[in-house]
């Protein structure tokens, strides 16, 4: 089980990974198109890192942030499976 800290913004023009938001990589921006009302942006930001990591959505669970930008997440993949992911995001 891994964990990794995310800020979502909602309503963006498109759903992306954005990149880290500083230099200490301690949490990775996320755009999704999807409103933050009624779970919506939760349940995209599931969606987009399922597609991303190529896991089934079951594999990741929001931990804390359900109602914030600022999220929780823990994912059922390796730790070394997500940093070598995370490797590849600017």
């Amino acid at each position: 089980m891994s964990n990794l800290r995310i800020k979502v913004t909602p309503r963006a023009a498109s759903n992306a990974v954005v990149g880290w938001q500083d230099e200490r990589r301690e949490e990775l921006s996320l755009k999704v198109t999807a409103p933050a009302e009624g779970g919506k942006a939760n349940a995209a930001v599931i969606r987009l890192l399922a597609e991303e990591l190529n896991i089934p959505k079951s594999a990741l669970q929001i931990q804390r942030g359900t109602r914030s930008r600022h999220k929780l997440i823990s994912l059922d993949i390796s730790q070394e499976a997500l940093n070598t992911w995370l490797e590849t995001v600017d």
